[in-house]
């Protein structure tokens, strides 16, 4: 037994001192049977079973399946390549070939796959498990020179990749060069790496060193440039390095490196990026994103089942109309998607099933959030907690100042209904009018020095709250949808008598109060409770009420087909002569409104003047003295509605 043993250990001694030459042409025969296409294996071969399996030959030639217009699947010179004994033993039919190293001096390889799922890379006969099965995974690659050439059809990809190097023996500075030039996943792509030699990124093991690495890609518009180094030439290991980029989109950055990112108008960032094997980190010191400055510190997770992104977003400046392109000014590429002929909110469909890929929670800390033209005063600061969960997209815990007053409350979409369900749960509360909206600013301070010369348009506190629901792909097809209630009101305010009599129709007034100067009247109540049924909102109590007049408004707004309807009526508590007294309709589109007196009550009017004209011209301005109402409004139920 001894004996026998001894025999049989200097046997695989040998054999591995010799490298197992005679196994060329039995592996040669075996490759082939299993591929079921011609395998060609040429000298010098060597083979190592002890610890890996290693393979070194002069070349290694497959050819492609029949039926591929490819001359060949792989053509090797110089080849090495490393198998762990763990991978060998996974092959299956659900998982796919990893390859620990390839290190080969010339490569070709034609790597393609057609719409029915069939694939060169496929190997034996092709079952139902295979149709979509991945290419072979390589840990480390190091090619001197060769091509590569991947066509997947189902993925919208067809890339050629060029690799050359200058290193080995004489070299004291190596250095190697990888262009990549195609399509992915639909969109073009054109990228070049620079790094200090591909053999040293071959190396095994964790304590392998870092290689300096610099490279560039432009793809669907969006140029990214990386500056660092990288333990391996799938950046799997110790990535590090300074990046930039700028382009159309957002999304198309995210698409670039898989991550789900929003549609966003044109931007430029500067930051660091960290690679350990599936963890990325990323700190973004400086980004603009249409008008709006932001950082943020960021983790990406892919090791679970469900990639999670973590993080913190801050701002120094943050426009509020630079989220229109996230639902649906812009199309994913960062063009522009303007809505169909006649409307104005967008109408195209959100990438919302991209939400169930990914899990998120980032806190948002925004110092100054700009809200537009129309408002004098900023939200700040807006602090809220953005989270992705099974779908579910939520800003929550939203808690925003702005003149004086705080916005609280709720937004979110689930994805993971058909079709999709938004909702907003929202309450405001001490938001000065006279602070916060431009136009009462403005005319309240129009004099030299900013002294006020008129009064402002109105003022008060304004609060409320919001609880509303809708479902659908796009912006127009929530808004199409909306139920729930919006109510809100304003105290302690004032409001322009001028505005008031010419609601009214009150010529005589009207024309005095714009000769000798406004005055500000106090409103005793102004409230709007507002029901959405459908899309289309309705005021249940909507009205302005001061000592001189009471104004009251009915009728809807349509949101699904952008119709408007309302009504304007002015109920004075004093006679005032010259008055029309009819009320005033706001009709149309959005995208063309039409605001006009109601020709009925007016034509009366104007019919019983001229009549008795004929009796005396003082009599003729007797229908359009109003005697005014009685006191009292409907304000104490609608506050009441208000308070609950």
């Amino acid at each position: 037994m001894l004996a026998i043993l001894a025999t049989v250990t200097a046997a695989l001694a040998l054999g591995e001192f010799l490298g197992w030459p005679f196994l060329r042409a039995p592996l040669e025969s075996a490759l082939t049977r299993s591929f079921e296409r011609p395998v060609r294996i040429s000298a010098p071969f060597r083979v190592h079973l002890f610890g890996t399996v290693r393979v070194s030959t002069g070349g290694v030639w497959i050819a492609a399946p029949e039926g591929f217009d490819a001359p060949h699947l792989v053509q090797a010179d110089g080849l090495a390549v490393t198998l762990r004994y763990g991978d060998l033993l996974r092959l299956s039919e659900s998982h796919p070939l990893r390859i620990a190293a390839i290190d080969v001096d010339r490569l070709d390889a034609r790597l393609k796959r057609r719409a029915d799922g069939a694939a060169t890379w496929q190997i034996g006969g092709r079952t139902s498990a295979q149709a979509s099965a991945p290419p072979p995974l390589v840990d480390a690659l190091a090619v001197r020179n060769g091509t590569i050439e991947f066509d997947d059809v189902p993925a919208r990809t067809a890339l050629r990749a060029l690799f050359s190097t200058n290193e080995g023996a004489g070299q004291a500075a190596p250095t190697a060069r990888a262009t990549v030039r195609g399509r992915l996943r639909g969109r073009t792509l054109d990228g070049e790496l620079d790094a200090a030699g591909f053999l040293q990124l071959a190396a095994q093991g964790d304590d392998a060193h870092p290689v300096p690495v610099s490279g560039r890609v432009d793809y669907g518009g969006v140029h990214a440039e990386f500056d660092g180094s990288v333990a391996d030439l799938s950046g799997g290991r110790d990535l590090k390095g300074r990046i930039a980029a700028r382009g159309a989109s957002l999304g198309v950055l995210g698409e670039l490196f898989g991550v789900l990112l929003p549609t966003t108008d044109p931007f430029s960032l500067r930051g660091t990026l960290e690679k350990d094997g599936e963890l990325w980190r990323a700190r973004v010191s400086d980004a603009q994103v249409g008008e709006s400055a932001v950082q943020g510190v960021f983790t990406y997770d892919a090791r679970a089942d469900t990639p999670r992104l973590e993080g913190e977003l801050r701002g120094k400046r943050f426009v509020l109309a630079d989220l229109a392109p996230a639902f649906g000014t812009r199309n994913p590429d960062g063009s522009r998607a303007p809505p169909p002929p006649g409307r104005v909110i967008p109408e195209r469909d959100l990438d919302l099933p991209a939400l169930k890929t990914m899990d998120a929670r980032i806190a948002v800390d925004l110092g100054h959030v700009d809200l537009g033209t129309a408002f004098s005063q900023p939200i700040s600061p807006l602090r809220a907690t953005l989270s992705l969960h099974k779908g579910r997209l939520a800003l929550s815990e939203l808690d925003a100042s702005t003149a004086r007053g705080r916005l609280r409350g709720e937004i979110a979409v689930d994805a993971d209904h058909r079709p999709p369900q938004w909702a907003a749960n929202l309450k405001w509360e001490g938001i000065r009018l006279e602070d916060w909206i431009s136009v009462a600013r403005t005319r309240a301070a129009s004099g030299s020095g900013g002294e006020p010369t008129q009064p402002p348009y109105f003022t008060g506190v304004f609060h409320g709250r919001a609880r509303l629901t809708g479902h659908g792909r796009s912006t127009a097809a929530l808004l199409g949808t909306l139920d729930g209630e919006l109510t809100t009101g304003v105290r302690d305010g004032s409001i322009s008598r001028l505005l008031i009599e010419i609601m009214g129709l009150d010529v005589a007034q009207g024309l005095g109060l714009a000769l000798g100067g406004d005055q500000a009247l106090p409103v005793d109540c102004a409230v709007a409770d507002v029901v959405a049924r459908g899309g289309r909102l309705s005021p249940r109590v909507a009205l302005i009420d001061t000592p001189v007049t009471l104004v009251l408004v009915d009728g809807d707004i349509d949101l699904a087909r952008e119709a408007l309807d309302l009504r304007f009526t002015a109920k004075p508590r004093n006679v005032s002569p010259f008055t029309l007294r009819t009320p005033v309709r706001v009709a149309g589109t959005f995208e063309t409104p039409r605001v006009r007196p109601e020709a009925g009550p007016l034509a009366t009017r104007a019919l019983a003047g001229i009549a008795l004209g004929f009796v005396t011209p003082f009599a003729a301005i007797l229908p359009f003295i109003d005697p005014g109402e009685t006191p009292g409004s409907p304000c104490r139920q609608a506050l009441a509605r208000l308070s609950r």
